[in-house]
C-alpha cells in the first residue's frame, strides 16, 4: 500500500498482457473528498514499450503531486487556488489604474459589501472556483431583500459583480462566471422633468441674490450640459479666452471624451472675469460661495445647495440639479437644432440617448417640414 499524504496518494504503474495505466488519488476541491485519476497506455504498441513509458509518466506525475499539483485544478481553471478575497483585491487594483475616482468609489462600495456577505458566511478565502451560480443566485436574493434596494441599484451591483467576474475568468481564476445568466430588472424609463420658464426666473432671481457663482453652475448644466461632477473638476487653465473655448479633458469626462465648448455669453462675461487665478485652481470650489480655489469640492454640494434653494422657493422634489440638463437638451430639440449636435454637446454614448428627450411637439415639426410628393 503506498503512503497516504494529505492530499494524494502516490501514483503507481498496473501492467498486465492486456492492459497498462497509472493510478493515483488526490483531494477533489470541488468535493473534499479523495477522488481515483487514471491514465491508460494501451495505445502505444507493444508491451514493454507501455510499461517504459507508464513508468517514465508516474515518476513525473509523482514529481509534479509533491510540489502540489492537482489535476482537479488544471480541469477547474488553470489559476484556480487563487482565493475570493485575493481575487477581489487584485480587481480593484487593476480599476484604480484605468478609472476615474468616482467610478472607483462605486466599484470598491460593491465590492466591499459583497466582501462582507463572503466573510460572514466564511467563504472569502475559498478559491474562486468555489463561489458557484447558486451562491451568486443567493447573493442577489439577498440584495432584492432589502427593501431599500431598487430596480436600478440592483441592477448596478448585478452589473459590477459581471464585470469582477468576467475579470476572474480572463485571469483563469475560474472557467464560468457565476452571474452571466442572470439579467436586469426592469426599469421604469427615467422621467425627465422639464422646469418651465416661470419657475426658472424665480431660481434665477433668488440664486443671484443669495449665491451668485451659483448662478454660473447652474448655467453650465442648463446651457451646455456639464454632469456636476466635470464641472467642479474644471480648472481655471481649462479655460482659453483669446477663442472664448472650455476644454474638458478626458480623464475628467464621464464617457472619457474631450470636449471643446463655446461658452455663452452670460458665462463667458464670469469666466473672463477668473483669468487673475492660478491656472491649476479649481473654477467652483468654496462649499459656501463656489468661489475659485485649492480644493476639488464633493459633487453632493452641488445637489445639497440645489436642495435648499428648491425648499425655500417650494418647488417640486422632481425638480433636481439635473433636471436643468434635461431641460436645456429639451429645448434645444425643440428649437430645431439636429439630434447629432446635441448629442455631441451632451457627450451621450449614441444618439438614441439623446432622442430619449424629443417630445410630441417635434412629430408636429417633422409633419410641417414633409413636403415630400411621390
Amino acid at each position: 500500500m503506498p503512503k497516504m499524504f494529505v492530499n494524494f496518494r502516490p501514483a503507481e504503474v498496473f501492467h498486465n498482457k492486456k492492459e497498462t495505466y497509472i493510478y493515483y488519488y488526490v483531494i477533489n476541491p470541488m468535493t473534499n473528498k479523495m477522488e481515483r485519476k487514471r491514465n491508460r497506455f494501451n495505445h502505444i504498441k507493444g508491451q514493454q514499450e507501455r510499461l517504459k513509458y507508464a513508468r517514465m509518466v508516474c515518476a513525473a506525475i509523482n514529481q509534479k503531486l509533491y510540489e502540489g499539483w492537482n489535476p482537479f485544478y488544471d480541469e477547474i481553471a488553470s489559476e484556480a487556488n487563487m482565493t475570493l478575497g485575493a481575487a477581489l483585491d487584485k480587481f480593484l487594483a487593476e480599476k484604480k489604474k484605468d478609472v476615474r475616482p468616482d467610478t472607483m468609489r462605486v466599484y470598491t462600495s460593491i465590492v466591499g459589501i459583497f466582501r462582507k456577505w463572503l466573510e460572514d458566511r466564511g467563504v472569502v478565502d475559498s478559491p474562486c472556483f468555489t463561489f458557484n451560480k447558486k451562491m451568486a443566485e443567493r447573493y442577489l436574493r439577498h440584495l432584492a431583500d432589502n427593501p431599500k434596494m431598487g430596480n436600478r441599484s440592483y441592477n448596478n451591483y448585478l452589473r459590477c459583480l459581471k464585470t469582477v467576474f468576467l475579470y476572474m475568468q480572463k485571469r483563469e481564476y475560474i472557467k464560468d462566471n457565476p452571474f452571466a445568466d442572470f439579467e436586469l430588472k426592469r426599469c421604469d424609463k427615467k422621467l425627465r422633468t422639464i422646469i418651465p420658464r416661470e419657475d426658472r426666473e424665480r431660481i434665477k432671481k433668488y440664486v443671484q441674490e443669495n449665491n451668485p457663482v451659483f448662478y454660473y453652475v447652474m448655467l453650465m448644466c442648463y446651457q451646455l450640459f456639464v454632469r456636476p461632477k466635470e464641472i467642479l473638476m474644471l480648472k481655471v487653465g481649462m479655460y482659453n479666452p483669446v477663442d472664448n473655448l472650455l476644454t474638458i479633458p478626458p480623464e475628467i469626462s464621464k464617457n472619457h471624451n474631450a470636449r471643446v465648448l463655446a461658452l455663452p455669453d452670460e458665462l463667458k462675461e464670469y469666466f473672463l472675469t477668473l483669468q487673475d487665478y492660478p491656472g491649476s485652481w479649481y473654477i467652483f470650489s468654496d462649499e459656501d460661495t463656489f468661489k475659485p480655489g485649492k480644493v476639488l469640492l464633493n459633487s453632493k454640494r452641488i445637489g445639497r445647495i440645489w436642495g435648499y434653494i428648491r425648499d425655500e422657493l417650494k418647488l417640486p422634489v422632481a425638480y433636481q440639479f439635473y433636471s436643468l440638463k434635461d431641460t436645456g437638451i429639451t429645448e434645444m430639440l425643440e428649437a430645431g437644432v439636429p439630434a447629432k449636435f446635441v448629442k455631441e454637446l451632451a457627450d451621450h454614448h449614441s444618439l438614441e440617448m439623446t432622442e430619449r428627450y424629443t417630445h410630441k411637439s417635434e412629430a408636429k415639426k417633422i409633419l410641417e417640414w414633409n413636403k415630400l410628393e411621390f
